[in-house]
């Protein structure tokens, strides 16, 4: 974005017409050059929420008052030459299923409507350290339940690229507020695909990390690859910007694993013709809508002369589905169960149906799941003995309504449940690999697809890097690019 131009030895980025605008990775570069003040990269981004969220609802709760202190602050860090954290004064906005401190955080739920928590969870804490202002939270579904961004509280957000659809979820309001540049990071959370398909509905990019490398001491049940923190933006770079920032290892999370965070910033750049790529339509058991196996075909034939290998893999994660559901259940039932006892029917309605599934499932099927994980999971290491990432869809399906739950359908047959439609992002949780999403240009409707890219486990750095690599050849084509939203028209 931009044009480059040189000053002293440095490499300076021409300053857009909007501020908001920047990427994360060049508005931090101007930020410590001094060229630009984090005081006026904070005022964009207001100007962008105050103009363009009415027609989206992504930013529920607005915190300008003591971002903008803070901004003043991180102004004069700089022009006293103090040393800088790695997002020293960049606006973030953070999901409202994370605490933070004196800004009204309600797990989009009724029950927590006016709760004020008196200090930032472990995660908002570690992006403060680093020089994060937070000036928002934005929109999920009650209790991050559910992959349609809507809730009792606040209502639906509405994809920027057709007002009517969905956003996916559950960090959709993220990825909306991504997408319409009102903020140029911001934090996600992924259990079964609540970073990832939001990501492929808004045109941007998310990462869900290995579990264990962003480390959160606040999660329910430690040996879980659910419930993973992981940093959306919308660029890959910007992403390993803020991964750098939000990865570190806490002996209180059992997953937690030694981790060097700035190994992050400093990714190589990988040839796209070396890559050799799997791809998989379903994974071998996953139900994807027709319309969307054509489309992710037609956007492989598109990049694949610039790559060394890309060649359907034979993957068959059978016995995801029941196994998913059951190590689901019991990590919902750590998590809520109590919560159940004491509010009942006054929960959402997919919180209470899948406290209650769970609860009719026995000792046996839970044993049945955990060991089906762990056949699956070994079974699947094998795809990375030939390929060095694996590609599949985002999402089973297209945007659908937001005012409609889940689609009821798939491949013409009657949904079994409402979790159904992004069964091919939480076989990927239940083996616990990282996954990001790319953009992928339009779909044949007119709005984004994603492609989900797979990497080995704890080699987060590297599925970065190729991620870099196919990022630059999908930009190289007009139909493959990372589309915009008309952020005027959702402004009028």
């Amino acid at each position: 974005m931009g044009s480059q131009r040189k000053t002293n030895g440095l490499s300076h980025t021409a300053v857009p017409g909007q501020l908001c605008d920047l990427t994360a990775s060049q508005a931090r570069l101007l930020i410590g050059q001094g060229v630009i003040s984090p005081v006026e990269i904070l005022e964009s981004c207001i100007a962008r929420v105050e103009a363009s969220n009415p027609s989206i609802n992504a930013v529920v709760t607005k915190a300008y008052e003591r971002a903008r202190l803070e901004a003043v602050r991180a102004a004069q860090d700089v022009a006293d030459g103090r040393p800088l954290g790695i997002l020293h004064g960049l606006p973030i906005l953070i999901k409202d299923l994370n605490e933070t401190e004196n800004i009204r955080t309600t797990y989009c739920s009724p029950l927590y409507e006016d709760h004020i928590p008196n200090a930032d969870d472990t995660v908002v804490a570690r992006l403060r350290q680093h020089g994060a202002i937070v000036f928002g939270k934005t929109n999920s579904p009650e209790f991050g339940i559910g992959s349609n961004t809507t809730n009792r509280v606040f209502g639906p957000t509405r994809n920027p690229f057709a007002t009517d659809l969905t956003v996916g979820g559950s960090s959709g309001g993220a990825a909306a507020a991504l997408s319409t540049h009102m903020a140029p990071i911001v934090n996600g959370s992924d259990s079964g695909a609540s970073i990832r398909n939001p990501a492929a509905f808004c045109g941007i990019v998310g990462l869900r990390p290995t579990p264990g490398l962003v480390s959160s001491p606040e999660r329910k049940v430690g040996m879980s690859t659910n419930g993973v923190e992981g940093p959306m933006a919308r660029t890959v770079a910007d992403v390993a910007l803020l991964l750098a920032a939000m990865a570190k290892h806490d002996p209180r999370d059992m997953m937690s694993v030694p981790v060097e965070p700035k190994q992050f910033l400093t990714l190589k750049s990988v040839d796209a013709s070396s890559l050799r790529v799997g791809f998989s339509e379903d994974l071998g058991f996953a139900p994807v809508d027709k319309i969307v196996r054509e489309t992710f075909r037609r956007k492989l034939e598109i990049i694949s002369p610039s790559l060394a290998v890309c060649e359907e893999c034979d993957v068959q994660m059978t016995d995801a589905e029941e196994a998913y559901w059951g190590v689901r259940g019991l990590y919902l039932l750590a998590g809520h169960h109590a919560r159940y006892k004491q509010h009942g029917q006054a929960l959402d309605a997919n919180l209470v149906w899948n406290i209650e599934d769970a609860l009719h499932s026995t000792p046996l099927q839970y044993a049945e799941a955990f060991s089906a994980q762990t056949r699956i999971y070994r079974d699947f290491q094998s795809v990375f003995d030939k390929y060095d990432v694996l590609i599949t869809p985002a999402v089973n399906v297209l945007p659908f309504p937001h005012a409609q739950s889940y689609p009821t359908t798939l491949e013409g047959r009657p949904a079994r449940h409402y979790a159904e439609w992004y069964s091919i992002t939480y076989a990927v949780s239940l083996v616990g690999h990282p996954a990001i999403s790319l953009s992928a240009g339009l779909d044949p409707h007119g709005t984004p697809f994603g492609l989900q890219v797979i990497g080995t486990r704890f080699n987060d750095r590297r599925l970065l890097e190729v991620a870099q690599a196919l990022e630059l050849v999908l930009s190289s084509h007009a139909e493959t690019r990372r589309p915009e939203p008309d952020v005027a028209a959702l402004s009028s």
